[in-house]
């Protein structure tokens, strides 16, 4: 019915799954970099400023994106390819769509600046700049210190995010009350309402950003890849060409026969992707969105401010210090310290990632191939250790300019416009290119539907917004 722009899949067997506890981590990863996007500015910025009734649209966000996680997830584990190669055998040119949508949306140092700003204050010294520019020297620092920049990535997170959220229990313990967390349950189920007089773009891009958002949910592919889950087993990973050895990278994936055994293992690798997406990625995510939310709307509502972007983390730790002191207020930068720097390092490995991906296969085949072929020579490995040391060195020359005007209209363009073209084509591409055995139940597709329908709205008020007005 359609053409296919890659050699077909091979057949093997699909690989017992591992254990439970070591099936665990994409999901970490993704909770790392969602919780510094929409959970630290944008939700509390809104709940701060229209009450915590509107905690039910966050909710809403962050469900959609549980199923698209899941979705891209049960594509690579059923193929083994990242979702930049399946989309290229339908859509050729796709991969340089993705390419150009990614570098536009992440080559932009907006979370190293708030990482600057935040140990400017938590030192008491310093230009921030100066900060902003360790930190992002912390990131190579720690990318080389591993085999597996991936395994490092994870292993670094299972650290960070739990003594965030540790961080936050505590504060909240402190700061809370039983009928500010009431309030809070009461907006979650708070379906339909919406306060005059907001933002209708600003609350839809909340939405969107409520977990990931934007690309940023296809980069789960490229990480089940690397921790070879499913059929990626015999796909290889990306090694340190230092101090790492070096594994051959498939382009094409592979494919099983859905017999009884392989169809056993093929529930048992889909309850990991439960666990990982749905326990670690949305109800923790949950948890840590309404615990920001609600500390943000007692600290900032009883004080009639409602500061923006990386104001925000810096006024909510000054009117902790005034309750608790400067312990306070340094517990609640360490803690925003480490959120910021998650998203900071997973934006900066998936970033390049996508790169490394779509660089790498389409120099080897498809009909993409002319126009890359001259890197061929060049190992997936050295690839994206070249590549995440010039993006940290782009970055860090971008520090003390100010994002121009014309990249954020277009970041905010591509990024609801990129999730309202890959969420209706994951919905296809899970129900018609994988075997009936291996496609999405009845629930999974009706969220994937009204997540497309959500998307695509989103992404004509937000070009009509920009463009057309």
């Amino acid at each position: 019915m359609f053409k296919d722009y890659f050699p077909a899949l091979n057949t093997r067997e699909l690989p017992d799954p591992p254990r439970w506890y070591n099936a665990i981590g994409v999901g970490v990863i993704i909770i790392g970099m969602a919780l510094g996007t929409g959970e630290l500015i944008m939700w509390p910025h809104l709940v701060s400023k229209f009450g915590l009734g509107i905690l039910w649209l966050a909710l809403v966000g962050i469900t959609l994106q549980y199923f698209i996680n899941q979705e891209v997830a049960r594509h690579t584990i059923a193929t083994g390819e990242s979702f930049f190669t399946t989309s290229a055998r339908l859509i050729y040119w796709s991969p340089l769509f993705w390419l150009g949508s990614a570098i536009i949306l992440y080559i932009w140092p907006g979370w190293a600046s708030t990482l600057g700003t935040i140990l400017a204050e938590l030192a008491g010294f310093g230009n921030y700049q100066v900060w902003a520019w360790l930190s992002l020297g912390l990131v190579l620092l720690l990318t080389f210190n591993g085999k597996s920049a991936y395994h490092m990535l994870e292993l670094s997170l299972k650290i960070i995010v739990p003594v965030f959220i540790t961080l936050l229990i505590i504060i909240s313990f402190f700061n809370l009350s039983l009928a500010d967390l009431g309030l809070a349950l009461r907006g979650l189920i708070n379906f339909g309402y919406i306060p005059e007089g907001i933002d209708l773009n600003i609350l839809l891009g909340a939405i969107v950003f409520a977990g990931a958002g934007g690309m940023l949910n296809l980069c789960t592919s490229l990480w089940y890849r690397d921790k070879q889950m499913g059929m990626a087993r015999y796909e290889g990973h990306i090694t340190n060409p230092i101090s790492g050895k070096p594994e051959a990278i498939g382009i094409i994936g592979s494919t099983f026969h859905p017999t009884k055994e392989n169809m056993s293992k093929w529930r048992d690798w889909m309850k990991y992707v439960f666990i990982d997406q749905g326990i670690i990625f949305w109800l923790l995510g949950t948890i840590a969105l309404v615990l920001l939310s609600v500390n943000a709307y007692v600290v900032l509502g009883e004080h009639g401010l409602v500061p923006e972007g990386q104001n925000l983390a810096i006024l909510q730790a000054k009117i902790f210090s005034d309750h608790w002191g400067i312990a306070g207020a340094k517990i609640y930068l360490i803690m925003t310290y480490l959120m910021l720097f998650s998203v900071m390092w997973t934006v900066i490995d998936a970033l390049t990632r996508i790169v490394t991906d779509i660089v790498h296969t389409n120099a080897r085949d498809g009909k993409l191939v002319r126009h890359f072929r001259w890197l061929e020579r060049v190992s997936v490995h050295h690839l994206y250790y070249f590549l995440v040391t010039a993006i940290v060195f782009i970055q860090a020359i971008l520090i003390p300019l100010n994002q121009p005007l014309t990249f954020l209209v277009a970041s905010s363009v591509l990024g609801g416009l990129s999730m309202a073209i890959y969420t209706p084509l994951l919905l296809f591409l899970n129900n018609w290119r994988l075997p009936r055995e291996l496609r999405p139940g009845l629930i999974t597709n009706i969220f994937l539907v009204g997540a497309s329908a959500f998307y695509i709205y989103f992404a004509i008020i937000v070009i009509n917004q920009n463009f057309f007005s």
